[in-house]
């Protein structure tokens, strides 16, 4: 039991051994509950967080509050919060205000006499995916399919997977034209809770370990070609197993005789796949041009980001599909898959531009240093930083005749400047630095390549003068929201502004990316600090859990980059955070978020506080909590920009 919930028996009994006089009520109770929403699809493992309010005459003092029969404490100011167990389908949480005003307390006296109010919200939690009796041969379906229709070509390995009976014999075909492909039973899988994983203890019941998970594979040969058709799934009872009749037998047959004839014939069921497949499909590979102007590339469909920004116009080669995602081949062993809404087919015959650079140079300018690269047209690209000082430019499609590098002699920003050759088709320049990289931005004029190294701004050890762009998280999204109604819009809003006096204090020029509760655009966001030529970017948040994961032991203060070059403003900021607040540390993360992908300045996410919490909550509507935070953030700012002065000056 939770020292909450312990805490709230702990009153039941206290309540229980005194002499209660009754009480008539003279006010109407309300219980209001923010989450989950009726009819709301739950994604969680076995337990999920309930939350809101109660208000009218519920005395926190005196008064109880049960959510399923769990007495649970009530804030001040009649917010809830509530960690559960849940079962799958239908699932209702009933919340209920009572005043003891008799004894016994008996479920007939609480109904007659003592309840204050009631609210019930039925939600809807899916079944988990389990592995199914030994004694029944069925096949589930796809497992882990794709998320469409395949194109595949020579050499690619296509892979089938499917959930059945285990213990089986199994195989796939494909329309006839591919026979008995042989699968073999995995080792039981563990279904990951991404939630619990990523914000909780990391922990998954074993009871989401899946039996009777087949795979096979086939490696495409050059030979074959299928075009659009169905993969089938086939599943088989070895010799001597029994398993429930799914066989025809006649009346007169025997209980001695049935078993015979199971034993002596082995039973098999198929099933079709979800999706269909193509081999060697004649109009493959073609060429595609990137129509999007931050066009991003992936590992795979819907998988994690293999460069950003890439640049309207530039090609590449189509040698695979996955649904709505083509694959593409950017060099000899390097691939990427881009959504194919986002590009236009070439016809065909044309390929995607090649360049042989013969030279390169480097141009000195007041706040940044240029690096040209002429090409014959333009090509993906890929930036790694893979030291504070060096930098990696991948270009896609370009085969080195470098002969020249010609440096700006008296800039001392770049100290060199390689090149090499991995493979065809990948062309790589190595840049060393003599400062810690503080920002750099990348473009096309014409075919020609520019790669802006952004120097550290003036006084770079102190706050004033500085451009920094603050943003609110949220504005028509209220975001998270706290049991008794305050939106997350609202409390970033509040701890932004009092941040801004705060930097304007330290002579800071600050840029909001909204000021009031206007509407702004998540992909706005960086628009305005861009525009703004802003030289730190810090985005407002409050925190709030995906299902499944309790609060009571997983929440505080969490800070958030992106890029290598902005991790030192996050842990600077995130230990003046977790100093002044006195929050529990929930975390410094690298994390996949839009207003922490632009290159061009350290930018961080801060989340403050967690919402749910009926005293974080509180905390969060008053202007002292307010100036707490910002305090803390502006003088995590400011240790940033010292330590970056001392660092760099220590180096040269």
């Amino acid at each position: 039991m939770s020292i909450p919930a312990c805490a709230g028996w702990c009153r039941l009994i206290q309540f229980a051994l005194m002499t209660i006089v009754a009480a008539t009520v003279s006010a109407e109770t309300t219980i209001q509950i923010v989450y989950p929403k009726p009819r709301q699809a739950i994604g969680a493992v076995d337990s999920t967080f309930v939350f809101g309010s109660v208000s009218g005459n519920f005395d926190e003092k005196k008064d109880l509050l049960e959510v399923n029969g769990q007495v649970v404490p009530v804030h001040r100011d009649g917010g809830f919060l509530a960690f559960l167990p849940i079962t799958p389908g239908p699932f209702e949480f009933r919340v209920r205000a009572w005043r003891p005003t008799a004894l016994p307390l008996t479920d007939e006296s609480l109904e007659r006499n003592q309840l204050l109010a009631e609210a019930v919200v039925g939600v809807l939690v899916p079944l988990p995916r389990k592995s199914l009796p030994e004694d029944t041969l069925a096949i589930v379906g796809d497992y882990n399919p794709p998320s469409g229709d395949l194109v595949l070509s020579n050499g690619d390995i296509f892979q089938a997977m499917f959930q059945g009976t285990p213990g089986m014999y199994a195989w796939f075909s494909i329309s006839g034209i591919v026979d008995s492909v042989p699968m073999s039973e995995i080792e039981p899988r563990q279904q990951a809770y991404w939630g619990e994983s990523v914000f909780g203890a990391g922990a998954v019941p074993d009871s989401m370990m899946i039996k009777g998970v087949y795979s096979g594979f086939l490696t495409v040969p050059e030979s074959l070609t299928v075009l659009d058709d169905s993969v089938v799934y086939h599943l088989a009872t070895p010799p001597h197993k029994y398993v429930r009749p799914l066989i025809s037998t006649t009346p007169t047959d025997s209980s001695d005789d049935r078993l015979v004839k199971l034993l002596a014939l082995p039973q098999t069921i198929t099933r079709t796949a979800g999706y269909r497949v193509s081999l060697n499909y004649p109009d493959y590979p073609f060429t595609v041009r990137f129509i999007d102007s931050v066009q991003i590339l992936r590992h795979g469909p819907r998988l994690g980001y293999f460069s950003i920004f890439q640049p309207q116009g530039a090609e590449a080669l189509v040698v695979g599909r996955e649904g709505d995602w083509y694959r593409l081949k950017l060099s000899c062993t390097q691939f990427a898959w881009a959504d194919r809404n986002s590009v236009m087919a070439l016809p065909p015959g044309a390929l995607p531009a090649q360049s042989r650079p013969s030279s390169l140079r480097t141009f000195s300018h007041e706040d940044h240093v240029l690096v040209e690269i002429g090409l014959n047209g333009k090509h993906p690209f890929r930036i790694i930083e893979d030291s504070p000082r060096t930098l990696r430019l991948q270009l896609f499609g370009v085969t080195s005749n470098t002969d020249w590098i010609r440096y700006d002699f008296a800039d001392p920003l770049v100290a060199l400047v390689t090149w090499s050759q991995p493979e065809d088709g990948l062309y790589e320049l190595t840049l060393r630095l003599t400062q810690d990289v503080w920002g750099y931005d990348t473009y096309y004029q014409r075919n020609t390549f520019y790669l802006r190294l952004d120097r550290p701004p003036k006084r770079a050890g102190y706050v004033g003068g500085k451009t920094i762009v603050l943003d609110p998280g949220h504005a028509s999204d209220p975001g998270a929201i706290g049991p008794t109604g305050l939106t997350e819009a609202e409390a970033n809003l509040g701890i932004a502004l009092a941040l801004r006096n705060e930097l304007e204090k330290k002579g800071a020029k600050v840029v909001m990316t909204r000021s009031d509760m206007s509407h702004v655009g998540l992909y706005d966001r960086p628009i305005i600090a861009k525009l703004a030529e802003a030289d730190l970017f810090v985005s407002i948040h409050n925190n709030a859990l995906p299902d499944g994961v309790n609060p009571f032991t997983n929440h505080g203060v969490s800070t958030y980059y992106y890029h290598p070059h902005s991790i030192g403003l996050a842990r600077a900021i995130h230990s003046r955070m977790l100093r002044a607040t006195g929050m529990p540390d929930f975390g410094l993360y690298y994390g996949n978020l839009a207003v922490g992908r632009p290159t061009q300045y350290p930018a961080v996410l801060v989340e403050c506080a967690f919402m749910m919490f009926p005293e974080q909550e509180a905390l969060l509507k008053t202007d002292g909590y307010r100036r707490k935070v910002a305090k803390a953030v502006a003088n995590g700012i400011e240790d940033f920009l010292k330590d970056y002065d001392h660092h760099n000056e220590m180096k040269e």
